[in-house]
């Protein structure tokens, strides 16, 4: 059975907020994951060279929105 998932973009002044291995003048979104209920999944951080991480982990980056979405759905790397 597949997620419905949201996903929706965090404001620029509310970054710092979310953020804790990033500098924020090096990204280009920050997108919150939630599950349909309103459950938060986790965060996305695209960088401005197109490269997505998920909660915040500068180590392992993922070529796509898509992909880094799945890889947080699938649990691969938590807070």
């Amino acid at each position: 059975m597949e997620e419905t998932i949201r996903i929706r973009a965090i404001e620029r002044q509310d970054w710092d907020t979310v953020l804790e291995k990033f500098a924020a003048e090096n990204l280009e979104q920050v997108l919150e994951v939630l599950y349909s209920d309103g459950q938060k999944v986790g965060i996305i951080c695209e960088s401005q060279d197109g490269k997505c991480y998920i909660n915040g982990h500068p180590e392992i980056d993922y070529f796509s929105l898509q992909a880094a979405a799945t890889a947080l759905m699938k649990g691969e790397l938590k807070n």
